[in-house]
């Protein structure tokens, strides 16, 4: 068994056992015919349970074809960018995977950007972390007569994988309060495109554990000696970060979990959103090119505020696709930046990606 990198105490000790049962538990039932599989450890350790337990899956990766590069600073990282397949591939060896990864040429990145773009009605620029979704089930619809797919989304909502994990003081009161909210992108995804989607991380039973871990459950300080890389891929530009002898890491409960089923390395790989892990990041100069004088004036005539130019991009390939911003909604309100219908209680605006606090 590999070497748990920070000291557990007896509390942290049954919150580990705690959350190894009722995942345990989830994994056993809630299963799909398809994994799609980051090779992170959230989508990782629903792969070990299920081999543990004799489940039989296929399991899918995403991310791009060296025709498709990104920028250097995302290139010439000690951990970069496109990272899912190396990654994944590491797992699927380690548990012997029925594996199937796929590699995006640039083309292709644009054709089902512009689809999941129509199909979702959106030109958040966080679509881009979704295109991997769109392509995995796609593509697994090719394969056989498999109907259902499953995720390990949520997994860095409820145990602490986020940057903004320690503003949350009191832990559970944090994700109690945000369960009734939890609607992971891959549901709308998979329900179009005729898939049934199934998500471990949001069986009860696991969130009764998420409810009652702290914050000292999910993140602690790791030693630098023991853990090399950083906690996460934007961590990498955090240039403190590169001098402390120590970092914080989030999802430790997680991760001391996951080392009971893979290896050290996979248990503790840092955590990459989807558009970085995938490499569809390397999107956002293609996007960006799209702006000419013309539509660059005719965009900001529109009174929207966008974060960048590949926003814009995303924006005008929105409007090229034919799509329109949809009208608010019984049970909405307007968001402020696009006018489109938000649900109550919901912050990110799933039209335009404008966060706004509050309820």
């Amino acid at each position: 068994m590999p070497t748990t990198l920070v000291a557990m105490n007896d509390t942290s000790l049954r919150a580990v056992d705690a959350l190894d049962a009722a995942l345990w538990q989830a994994t056993q039932e809630v299963r799909a015919d398809v994994l799609l599989l980051g090779g992170g450890v959230d989508s990782a350790l629903i792969a070990a349970m299920w081999r543990r337990q004799g489940h039989n899956f296929r399991a899918v990766t995403v991310g791009r074809s060296s025709d498709l590069t990104c920028v250097p600073a995302h290139m010439l990282l000690p951990y970069p960018c496109n990272s899912d397949l190396d990654w994944s591939a590491k797992v699927a060896d380690a548990l012997g995977l029925d594996w199937t990864p796929i590699a995006l040429t640039q083309r292709e990145a644009l054709r089902y950007l512009d689809l999941l773009i129509a199909q979702q009605r959106s030109f958040d620029l966080g679509q881009l972390n979704n295109i991997a979704l769109y392509v995995a089930l796609d593509r697994a619809a090719e394969y056989d007569d498999r109907t259902t797919f499953a995720t390990g989304d949520d997994g860095d909502g409820l145990f602490g994988g986020y940057l903004n994990a320690g503003e949350h003081a009191d832990w559970g009161a944090w994700v109690q309060q945000r369960i009734p909210y939890l609607d992971p992108p891959a549901k709308g995804i998979g329900t179009a495109l005729h898939w049934e989607p199934r998500f471990p991380y949001l069986h009860p039973a696991v969130l009764e554990v998420a409810q009652s871990v702290t914050r000292s459950d999910i993140r602690q300080s790791v030693p630098v000696s023991e853990q090399p890389l950083p906690p996460s891929f934007m961590d990498q530009f955090d240039i403190d970060a590169f001098g402390a002898s120590e970092r914080v890491w989030g999802k430790v409960v997680l991760r001391r979990v996951a080392e009971r089923y893979l290896p050290h390395e996979l248990a503790w790989r840092p955590k990459t959103d989807l558009q970085f892990g995938s490499g569809m990041c390397a999107l956002e100069h293609s996007l960006a090119m799209l702006l000419g004088t013309g539509n660059r004036i005719a965009i900001e005539q529109t009174g929207i505020a966008f974060f960048n130019d590949a926003h814009r991009g995303m924006y005008t390939r929105f409007r090229g696709v034919g799509a329109t911003i949809p009208p608010v909604r019984e049970g909405e309100r307007p968001c402020p930046n696009c006018g489109a219908g938000q649900p109550i209680g919901k912050h990110h605006c799933h039209t335009c990606g404008h966060w706004q606090p509050g309820g």
